[in-house]
């Protein structure tokens, strides 16, 4: 009989090939998951981030806070820690950002166009931003360790293109929460396209413009 000293690990190999192939026709191919996210009146709820773990994630073009008509487009933007965001200036006229949130304190002074350096943002949280000229400017980022995100649009839709069919982990985060973490939503099947109710009411879906530091010592007496 003729030996083969390599048979067992060739089988092995074999074996462990037909098993991976076999899982993945069981799990099947990745999906794109669409949500509708609305509020406590049914309403599409905008700028609600929707997240899920336990997955792998996706890389991605890049991160941008635009200022267009004297406003931070998008209104809240979802990145992952290490991110690095780029703050261009669309509008005709400088703007000054900045940020007193405890995840990433930073100041871009007067700038236009691609003037101002990116930001890293290496912790998870989140930042309010504002800008020191124009008080009704108002924008978040939300810094997660979440391997998968996105933002719901105007009509509450909520895409996560090559979602692993399955049941993960999922939360969701609105800016009416302020400083406070995402909400656990528990295990769910995204496979399907659904409508997800959360408690954010009509009032506390419209963005709140907030004090300059300006107005903030003014209005603390100093």
């Amino acid at each position: 009989m003729q030996y083969f000293p390599y048979g067992g690990r060739l089988r092995r190999t074999l074996w462990a090939g037909l098993l991976a192939a076999a899982q993945l026709l069981l799990v099947g191919p990745a999906l794109a998951a669409q949500v509708v996210l609305t509020d406590e009146t049914g309403a599409p709820l905008a700028n609600a981030v929707l997240l899920v773990d336990g997955v792998p994630s996706l890389p991605a073009d890049g991160y941008v806070m635009d200022q267009i008509d004297r406003q931070f487009v998008p209104h809240v933007l979802a990145a992952p820690v290490g991110a690095e965001v780029d703050f261009p200036n669309s509008d005709d006229v400088r703007h000054h950002v900045y940020s007193f949130s405890e995840t990433k304190p930073f100041e871009l002074r007067l700038f236009k166009g691609s003037e101002a350096p990116p930001v890293i943002f290496d912790r998870a949280g989140v930042v309010v931003l504002g800008c020191n000229i124009h008080d009704a400017m108002l924008g978040y980022i939300l810094i997660t360790e979440s391997p998968r995100f996105a933002v719901s649009d105007a009509q509450g839709r909520v895409s996560l293109p090559e979602l692993p069919p399955g049941e993960w982990p999922v939360s969701w985060w609105h800016s009416s929460r302020l400083q406070k973490g995402p909400v656990s939503l528990g295990e769910l099947d995204l496979g399907q396209e659904q409508t997800l109710s959360l408690p954010v009411s009509a009032a506390q879906a419209r963005p709140v413009p907030m004090l300059s530091p300006l107005q903030q010592r003014f209005k603390s007496g100093y």
